[in-house]
């Protein structure tokens, strides 16, 4: 597996991003810009771009090139995110960090890249002749976006050369003043009729590229390899008050709660200065799937709790412990530090008591007897909820743990249940589960099972 340089979290994660690779329009310093972009490579378990509230981007990548898939967008991707770093960013003069990632981004771009270039160019000078008809002189600047994306984010790299320096790479390019021009307009400066001067120029060096790249069906072939790439990554929208610095801190993801699902990932991110433990919740806009963030201080106590939210019958440390699955050095020494400090059978005991009472507590409206009670009024597959919890969870944990002496966290919740004889009853809530809906009999069924074993 190959492994680029990172920055440090104290290193990149600083207010200012001071650490950070530029890239987008900010990778000039002589062109139009909108926002800001920055990327940072570091411990992060799969591409996310973050998006603040003033639309700037910090685009976080893990250290593994091979789970950099497409630039993620809302829109189609056309971009390797290899290309991204190698070819739309620059690092400071002094970052050496940077420049080692650059270049093994560069090395690491996809072949298929550089045709499907040129199509997503014939394509952006298309748009811009079709807007201009469309919209004439009514908002100009904005229609010469497609133009400065066609010359500076494609034709300007289809020499195939590394730009390693790209405001000296723009200058000795031989399309820099077709780029300078397209940016006139960007800022309100040049006539239409210029710029439909300037889309016939464009598009007569991209053609003269297919022609190279050995026509243009070859080039939409390699268009279309390189969009099949599906590579997971992760768009997310920062509410107000979290900045891009600290929307990094929390993408540092140590410790995996549970089985993630398409629907939620539960996870712990372990962050210094904490005072007390916190939830964050994001959502990816990509897949839909939440993301319940729970920040913790390195020096976290076995007694700790979770601020805000319904009170938890466990602690932060007991729910690391009982099911936690460290993916990081920093992980995995939170939990061996907390191992030492919680009595297993204590906890167990805690399980079988929070079992209980989802089974049989009426004063508690989640348990399965008030569900039970009330009938059609709950849906049938919200009865079953407090029988998974204590069928898949609570009880094949409490379990082991009275059995062997030691926490569940990382260990399989379907093994578990089968060690605990609830195998058939985990696989038959399962089942309910996939399938939304469940009769009365069955549920019943899964039920009397359950508390035989309680």
């Amino acid at each position: 597996m190959q492994f680029v340089a990172g920055y440090s979290a104290t290193n990149c994660m600083n207010t200012a991003l001071t650490s950070a690779l530029t890239f987008g329009s900010g990778r000039f310093r002589s062109v139009v810009t909108n926002n800001n972009n920055w990327i940072v490579v570091g411990d992060f378990d799969i591409p996310t771009k973050l998006v603040d509230t003033s639309k700037d981007v910090l685009l976080c990548l893990p250290r593994e090139v091979e789970k950099w898939g497409l630039y993620p967008t809302h829109q189609e991707s056309w971009l390797s995110i290899a290309f991204v770093v190698g070819c739309h960013s620059q690092h400071r003069s002094d970052d050496t960090f940077g420049s080692t990632i650059r270049r093994q981004a560069w090395e690491a771009i996809p072949s298929c890249q550089w045709k499907a270039l040129a199509v997503k160019a014939l394509e952006f000078i298309g748009e811009f002749r079709k807007k201009l008809v469309e919209n004439g002189e009514k908002n100009p600047r904005k229609l010469y976006k497609s133009l400065t994306r066609a010359l500076q984010d494609c034709v300007l790299y289809l020499s195939g050369e590394y730009p390693e320096w790209q405001e000296r790479f723009l200058s000795l390019s031989p399309v820099w003043q077709l780029v300078e021009i397209a940016n006139r307009g960007r800022d309100g400066t040049l006539l239409l009729k210029s710029g439909v001067e300037l889309a016939n120029e464009a598009e007569a060096i991209v053609s003269e590229k297919i022609r190279e790249f050995g026509g243009l069906d070859e080039c939409r072939k390699a268009f279309e390899n390189l969009i099949a790439d599906k590579r997971p990554g992760r768009v997310i929208l920062l509410p107000e008050g979290i900045s891009l610095a600290e929307g990094a801190k929390l993408m540092f993801l140590d410790i995996i709660l549970g089985t993630p699902d398409t629907h939620d990932m539960d996870v712990v991110s372990i962050t210094a200065n904490m005072a007390e433990p916190k939830l964050v919740q994001l959502k990816d806009e990509l897949s839909g799937q939440r993301l319940d963030i729970i920040q913790v201080a390195p020096e976290l106590g076995p007694k700790d709790e979770l601020v805000g939210g319904h009170k938890a019958f466990q602690s932060v440390a007991e729910m690391l412990l009982a099911n936690g699955r460290a993916v990081t050095d920093q992980g995995r020494a939170l939990i061996a530090r907390l191992s030492g400090q919680v009595d297993p059978a204590e906890l167990a005991r805690k399980y079988r008591m929070v079992a209980k009472e989802f089974f049989s507590d009426a004063s508690n409206r989640k348990s399965w007897v008030s569900r039970k009670t009330a009938g059609s009024s709950v849906p049938q597959v919200k009865k079953v909820i407090p029988l998974y919890r204590i069928a898949c969870d609570l009880l094949p944990r409490a379990s082991f743990m009275e059995r062997e002496g030691k926490f569940t966290g990382g260990l399989s919740p379907e093994k578990l249940a089968i060690e605990a004889g609830l195998g058939d009853v985990f696989r038959a809530i399962r089942n309910i589960l996939d399938r939304q809906d469940a009769t009365d009999e069955e549920l019943e069924a899964i039920a009397a099972d359950i508390e035989r074993k309680l």
